[in-house]
């Protein structure tokens, strides 16, 4: 059993908490109860002082193994059943004291070494049973047999034997889904403090806005409330404990400390499919340096006037005052929590000691404060395609961090929606986006295209630089009968500029937004242009006639080159008109060869004189023709390949001669 209550507990976001615990111990040793998963973090981080100047010797734990496994070493074992008989069997030849009682209640000690356990039947006027024997034998060589169920008293005289009961004793009496850790101390009182990290479910935060509306219908007042949320895991009751949330994530991780194993596999699982998650926008960072930050009141009791009769006087939703407005309900809270930068992460400190008995979970209030709002319809296709998202945008000037958490929104009494507040540092705008506005609808048109924008001679390619152009056009329509500003929320590309397109209105990190005004039942349009810069090279040998023309009539080269590039496509083609012609006289050599086979099967069946032999000289003559023209061929071939070898020599020295007369930059 724990000896050393809970005193403080730090909560975090990343599923730990760290955890102090102090008391007044007397004697050499104070044991803390850990479940079996939290050893390695008790082990990796266990800090032990005695503020009364005591020495701690050590911190001792169970070896980790399982039940069956630390019994496996010892000479005792005993099951549930018949456990006096089993010790006596697995006592066998050790010294042990007697005291047995006879029928006439007299009682009398022997000491010998035990030999057995066996049964005996015996009969009585109820019937016949069964009775357990014991049997020892002393020092004088005497066999003493007993009744198990005369024995009162026995007192084992074997030390290993008793060391070992009492294992097992101790072993039974533990769980294996808990470890026990004990403080080896000096002798006397002492008062620890100890301080730990263990695994603890994550704290969680939500967030109400309670707000009241402008008479433009698009700024207001809002008190934000926010409530932390936590968990008693642990397995004792926790009393008058100081409680601090934080807010950030710093490193943690599990270390096996405890026990080797044989290291694991990763298993890749499949992807979890969830449902559509709330729609969130990032704020952009703040240009100019914010005024002075009011100081903040931090939070309150809980609002209990959430639905319209309870937010409204005695009257009801008809009454014209809203209570006596967000001011007066921000001064009917109280102070129970104060925040604190600590460098990477913000910590609420819970001012009120918290109690919460073990299995319960508790809601602090940590943040009350009024924000000033103004009205936005924010539209993203990638988040919600069709329709704008009606958000409430306001700055955090809290002087707090808001950890990220769900947030319900009441305005004037009604219900509006929920949304998520991100994470946001002290001083940065935040969207809520709390509803869908059905009466605007947006239409998202993509279009994609290449435009050249220039050329340059570059070794033997011509460098193309090209535009990749992505234009979206956003086309959108008010059916309500108020006039509308949609912010069109888009996202930035790298390496993607934009042009012919104004400016944006606001710049997040990974977005751009812009304002655009709708009338009410009408449609406006709005067009984003980006692009992106590429260069292309193509072989100046492999261009075409068409390339050409395209290039002097967009004007990116003049007449001079175009000549000169005219001179190399001419030489080209010449060269390409010469394999031609190789390739008619290679299909003519084909032919060729093909009809001489086809004639000498004919001259071969033919004999050497008469009309068969006329016929024969005919067939020899058409052979010698088809030699010659053979033999033609194979010169025509090779003064052509000569002369492309002699043309591909003029247009290396063409290209040369480009290159000189227009050199890259």
């Amino acid at each position: 059993m724990t000896t050393l209550p809970v005193r403080e507990m730090v909560l975090y976001k990343h599923g730990v908490g760290f955890f102090v615990r102090q008391g007044e111990v007397n004697g050499v040793e104070a044991t803390l109860t850990f479940r079996a998963e939290e050893v390695n973090d008790i082990l990796k981080s266990l800090a032990v002082f005695d503020r009364a100047g005591g020495q701690v010797y050590g911190v001792h734990y169970q070896t980790p193994m399982d039940k069956a496994h630390r019994l496996a070493n010892t000479s005792i074992r005993l099951d549930s059943i018949s456990s006096i008989t089993q010790l006596f069997q697995q006592l066998r030849g050790r010294q042990v004291m007697l005291v047995i009682e006879d029928s006439k209640n007299k009682q009398m000690t022997y000491t010998g070494r035990v030999i057995g356990t066996e049964k005996q039947h015996m009969s009585s006027p109820s019937g016949a049973h069964q009775k357990w024997l014991v049997s020892i034998l002393t020092s004088d060589g005497a066999t003493h047999i007993f009744l198990l169920d005369n024995i009162r008293q026995f007192t084992i005289k074997d030390d290993q034997s008793k060391q070992d009961l009492t294992y097992f004793l101790d072993t039974s009496m533990s769980e294996d889904n808990r470890r026990i850790v004990t403080i080896r101390m000096s002798e006397g009182a002492h008062e620890l403090v100890v301080n730990y990290v263990a695994p603890s479910p994550t704290w969680r935060v939500s967030y109400r806005l309670v707000a009241e509306a402008e008479d433009d219908g698009n700024t207001g007042k809002a008190l934000l409330q926010g409530w932390g949320l936590f968990d008693n895991r642990l397995e004792e009751d926790l009393e008058d404990v100081k409680v601090t949330l934080v807010a950030g994530q710093p490193i943690s991780f599990i270390y096996d400390l405890y026990e080797s194993k044989i290291p694991e596999r990763p298993m890749i699982k499949d992807e979890a499919r969830v449902v559509e998650a709330p729609v969130e926008y990032k704020a952009e960072r703040r240009a100019k340096k914010s005024a002075p930050v009011p100081e903040a009141v931090y939070a309150s009791a809980p609002i209990a006037m959430l639905a319209r009769d309870a937010a409204y006087g005695a009257g009801g939703a008809d009454d014209d005052e809203y209570y006596d407005g967000i001011d007066a309900l921000s001064a009917s809270t109280s102070v129970t929590a104060e925040g604190q930068e600590t460098g990477e992460t913000f910590q609420y400190r819970v001012t009120t000691p918290v109690t919460v008995k073990r299995g319960e979970s508790a809601l602090v209030p940590i943040l009350s404060h009024i924000v000033s709002y103004e009205r936005e319809l924010l539209y993203n296709n990638k988040k919600l395609p069709d329709h704008p998202v009606a958000s409430l945008r306001f700055e955090n000037q809290t002087g707090l961090t808001l950890e990220r958490g769900p947030v319900t929104l009441v305005e004037d009494g009604d219900y509006k929606g929920e949304a998520i507040i991100p994470f946001t540092k002290d001083q940065n705008a935040i969207y809520v986006p709390y509803a869908v506005e059905l009466g605007v609808t947006v239409k998202e048109v993509f279009q994609h295209h290449s435009e050249l924008r220039g050329l340059s001679i570059d070794d033997q390619y011509l460098r193309q630089q090209l535009y990749s152009v992505h234009e979206t056009t956003y086309t959108i329509d008010n059916a309500t009968n108020s006039d509308k500003v949609v912010t069109i929320e888009a996202p930035k590309q790298d390496n993607f500029d934009l042009f012919d397109t104004r400016e944006p209105d606001a710049i997040t990190l990974n977005e751009r937004r812009w304002k655009i005004a709708v009338p009410a039942n009408d449609s406006a349009v709005f067009v984003r242009q980006e692009r992106q810069m590429q260069w292309n090279n193509q072989s100046i040998r492999h261009m075409n006639y068409y390339d050409l023309d395209r290039y002097l009539e967009n004007k990116y080269i003049d007449n001079t080159l175009v000549d000169d590039l005219r001179e190399i496509l001419d030489t080209v083609q010449s060269i390409n008109n010469m394999n031609t012609q190789i390739s008619k006289r290679e299909q003519e050599q084909k032919s060729l060869y093909e009809k001489q086979d086809q004639l000498r099967k004919n001259m071969g069946s033919l004999g050497s004189s008469g009309k068969e032999g006329t016929l024969r000289q005919r067939v020899v003559d058409q052979l010698e023709a088809s030699q010659d023209r053979l033999e033609a061929i194979d010169r025509e071939i090779a003064d052509l390949k000569s002369a492309i070898i002699e043309t591909e020599h003029t247009i290396t020295d063409l290209i040369v001669a480009l290159r000189e007369k227009y050199p890259s930059e």
